[in-house]
């Protein structure tokens, strides 16, 4: 891994972890055709720390009312608290029953383009339906809701389907208001990267507790550039470029405006399902239409 890598993987994460347009998908993709393996676990956890960053500055107020309202000082706090963890006991079960799978799923191109076209098709139908209806705003969420946005939340993430971009069309479905389902997806996308990370920091650790070599795949390729100088890039590019992305969808949902990224997620993913099926060469040729 060259120093480049690393700041176009940390630019990779930050923008498509808060567009709808699925950073697993693109972080698949990037490694395949960069270094043809993962990336090193902890350079992915570092990663996710820095987009974490970047939504704890971004909705610092919105934390704080939490906070707040978990210590009985702020109704409207203790009620999006309470939402919150609704949401997350879906996320939790749905994402560690499918696990497995979703780890399996990394070497195939054409799953993570399958959930990129679902995608495509949720942000249309979200952004069609959004101007239809009025909806209603965050504080009238109920626990129908949380728990059908935390369920597609941990049905979805690690497939190519957008776990914001899910999120806010399954809210929308629901019948919240477009930005208001948005504030709640980049809320609720504090605690489920924080845990993601947990949950991956533990792999990393268990080789230092129990005096273990370091795995192959945690490792970073042999003639990279120094881990720590790599892992400080990516998480600085990470976390100022998902501050933009967040802004930048923020401003793009407070009128009805998916279509864009979902034309994008439908050509992004019929190339990832020609490309997973077909090879590279296959991928060119459909794309040129080049004929002998």
């Amino acid at each position: 891994m060259h120093l480049w890598h690393a700041i176009l993987l940390g630019l990779i994460q930050g923008l498509t972890e808060f567009l709808p347009v699925s950073s697993t998908a693109h972080l698949t993709l990037a490694e395949h055709l960069l270094l043809g393996r993962g990336m090193p676990l902890a350079f992915d956890v570092l990663l996710h720390v820095g987009t974490l960053l970047a939504l704890c500055v971004y909705f610092r107020k919105e934390l704080a009312q939490v906070f707040l309202g978990i210590l009985g000082k702020d109704p409207e706090g203790r009620k999006l608290a309470i939402w919150l963890f609704i949401a997350m006991i879906p996320t939790g079960v749905f994402g560690l029953a499918t696990k497995g799978i979703k780890e399996a799923a990394k070497q195939h191109l054409w799953v993570y383009g399958i959930g990129l076209v679902v995608t495509a098709w949720m942000l249309y139908m979200a952004n069609e339906r959004s101007k239809q209806q009025a909806g209603r705003e965050i504080d009238a969420l109920t626990a129908r809701d949380a728990l059908a946005i935390g369920a597609i939340q941990g049905l979805g993430g690690g497939f190519g389907l957008s776990r914001s971009g899910s999120t806010i069309s399954v809210g929308v479905f629901g019948g919240l208001k477009l930005p208001d389902s948005t504030r709640f997806s980049f809320l609720l996308g504090i605690p489920t990267i924080a845990a993601a990370a947990l949950v991956e920091a533990k792999d990393l650790v268990k080789p230092f507790v129990k005096h273990l070599p370091m795995p192959d795949e945690m490792r970073f390729p042999p003639g990279s550039i120094n881990p720590m100088i790599a892992c400080i890039a990516g998480v600085a590019v990470a976390a100022v470029s998902g501050y933009f992305a967040i802004g930048l969808l923020d401003r793009f949902t407070r009128a009805p405006r998916l279509n864009g990224f979902a034309f994008y997620c439908l050509c992004m993913g019929l190339a990832m399902v020609i490309l997973g099926t077909v090879g590279v060469d296959g991928f060119f040729y459909a794309t040129t239409m080049q004929h002998p």
